[in-house]
């Protein structure tokens, strides 16, 4: 079946969750699992790598270039345009951040930006995935299971490489300086400007400013389980205003903030 024309697009999320809530296990500038029933985006492009799973079996469907094709197991390299439909096949999503040690191994998946998988080699994660889908797990189970779930989609990567140390030095640098300047990224490095912006992307993979508001996003999710309003939340992540932070998240991650915070829906577990 093909994906919903654009005129007649379904919601992304939450249309099954009476029968089965979405799970988001986060754990923070590392990355996010998440599970869902249901999940039809006509076209998308996310920041996070990510690898996708069918803890069914039962392939989902993946637009690709116009194209779109059934898949039980496929990883997506950072900022690849796609369009996804899961329904009922128990999807699991697995979101590489920017700061996880392998990100940049997914950063090298070559054009078009999608490597299919061989799904039997995770098929002794079956049993955990499904567990996980079914809101089963505590955070420390899910991290365990997240960090086995991107080991075996890197060693099926070609041209999989260590993480670059130059990006380690790069990222410690951005830990103690969240806010520095690409001038001040040029000083570090010991680089001019132009080279400075350059070799930040390739070695972080995100522009310098996307990078700083994926950083309060970040923070912001730190409190999604606290009781503070959506304006308290924007302005401790130092947003300017509540609209600006909505808007970010959503061009990060596909859905707005309220969303996660919908026990409607969403099982959240940080």
């Amino acid at each position: 079946m093909p994906l919903a024309p654009r005129h007649a697009a379904p919601p992304a999320y939450g249309v099954l969750s009476a029968i089965a809530k979405d799970q988001l296990y986060w754990f923070g500038a590392r990355g996010f699992l998440f599970t869902s029933p249901w999940v039809v985006t006509a076209r998308t492009v996310r920041h996070p790598a990510v690898v996708l799973l069918s803890a069914s079996g039962r392939p989902f469907e993946l637009e690709l270039n116009g194209r779109t094709e059934k898949c039980d197991a496929v990883a997506i390299a950072p900022h690849t345009a796609r369009g996804l439909r899961a329904v009922d096949v128990a999807l699991v999503s697995v979101n590489v951040e920017v700061h996880h040690p392998c990100y940049g191994v997914f950063g090298e998946i070559p054009a078009p930006g999608v490597a299919p998988l061989d799904r039997e080699g995770f098929r002794a994660l079956d049993a955990p995935m499904q567990r996980a889908y079914e809101g089963a797990f505590t955070r420390v189970d899910a991290e365990r299971l997240f960090e086995e779930l991107v080991s075996r989609a890197v060693a099926q990567l070609p041209n999989g490489r260590c993480p670059d140390l130059r990006a380690d030095s790069l990222r410690a640098f951005l830990n103690e300086h969240p806010n520095c300047s690409l001038d001040d990224v040029a000083r570090e490095l010991r680089v001019s400007y132009a080279r400075a912006s350059r070799l930040f992307s390739r070695a972080v993979g995100l522009p310098l400013r996307t990078y700083q508001h994926w950083l309060k996003c970040m923070k912001a999710a730190e409190q999604f389980e606290l009781d503070a309003t959506w304006t308290e939340v924007a302005q401790e992540a130092g947003f300017t205003d509540h609209s600006h932070f909505a808007r970010t998240w959503q061009r990060s991650f596909g859905h707005p903030p309220s969303y996660v915070r919908d026990s409607r829906h969403v099982r959240f577990v940080a």
